[in-house]
């Protein structure tokens, strides 16, 4: 018994003074999206300041594919030391529900360790559809079943969100995945395609120059960043919140303490008012809470999203 409590305890020291001298080299930040996307915008404005702050350099790499699944694979072929990290979108436990064939568990061999902003969602038309609000686009929908909506793509968060609206509002909705946000814009604006589900700051500018209609945010509440704009649930769908966000994780093995590092200068560079000020001008809202309350979040929005998911079949094409 002496023994083992002798071991415990070293080993609990060397986890200490491993946290002590970390970082003492250049960290990676692996992005599983493209250049310039939201992930990526995120990533390199956050991991900017947090290099200043640790004084070692952040390089970030984007390794696109899988809906992420290239990048978190590479995560897991490093050591768990804390030097290689990935950023993620969302609930990533549920990525193995939305894609059977993966190589590894992402509820157990992922840690996400915390989040550094929220992305509100919206709902956008086409000038030329004949709704102004959701009260209206809801009798229209129901008038006229199977309506189009275009995402980023399949098992995107903004595919979830199209699937849940159909559902909590009962409308028979058809998705259309794109290949990336853009694509499905441009169509709404040439009337190619009724509706979209996207990022409020990729809307904005298309909404004010009057080439799209943007119905409503997918949140519980209004979004500071365009307060004008009336929720979903506002408009008629009671409850629904669509919200994602974009976080850092490690793998599993990176000792607590470098996890508890991590997540202490995340929150430190997330109440820089320079920061916060650049991410709320590209549209997004700065995303501080503390570790417990991040894990309550993840396990409210499995069990929000898990049904929505089986029941309605959805998976990586």
């Amino acid at each position: 018994m002496k023994r083992r409590t002798f071991v415990s305890i070293a080993a609990t020291a060397g986890s200490f003074a491993f946290a002590q001298e970390y970082p003492a080299r250049p960290l990676r930040i692996l992005v599983p999206y493209t250049p310039g996307g939201g992930t990526d915008t995120v990533a390199r404005i956050v991991m900017k300041k947090m290099g200043e702050q640790l004084g070692q350099a952040l390089i970030v790499e984007n390794k696109p594919g899988a809906g992420g699944a290239i990048a978190y694979a590479e995560l897991l072929r490093n050591k768990p030391d804390g030097y290689t990290l990935t950023t993620g979108s969302g609930n990533i436990s549920l990525l193995n529900l939305l894609n059977s064939k993966l190589s590894f568990d992402a509820a157990t061999d992922l840690v996400q360790v915390a989040p550094m902003a929220k992305v509100p969602i919206v709902l956008i038309a086409s000038k030329k559809l004949p709704v102004a609000n959701m009260a209206e686009l809801i009798a229209h929908v129901k008038q006229n079943p199977g309506m189009s909506y275009g995402t980023p793509g399949p098992t995107t968060p903004q595919h979830l969100a199209g699937v849940l609206l159909g559902s909590m509002a009962g409308l028979t909705l058809t998705h259309v995945g794109y290949r990336g946000t853009a694509p499905a814009v441009q169509d709404v604006i040439g009337d190619h395609l009724p509706l979209a589900i996207v990022g409020l700051a990729t809307a904005i500018p298309f909404a004010h120059s009057g080439q799209v209609k943007v119905l409503g945010v997918g949140s519980l509440k209004r979004s500071e960043l365009a307060p004008e704009i009336p929720t979903i649930a506002e408009g008629g769908v009671k409850g629904y919140d669509a919200s994602y966000w974009y976080d850092i994780c490690v793998a599993k093995g990176v000792p607590q303490t470098v996890v508890n590092r991590l997540h202490a200068e995340i929150t430190k560079v997330l109440e820089n008012a320079d920061v916060r000020k650049t991410l709320t001008a590209a549209g997004f809202e700065p995303m501080a809470v503390t570790q417990a309350e991040y894990q309550s979040m993840l396990r409210a929005e499995r069990a929000k999203w898990e049904p929505v998911i089986r029941a309605n079949n959805i998976q990586m094409e």
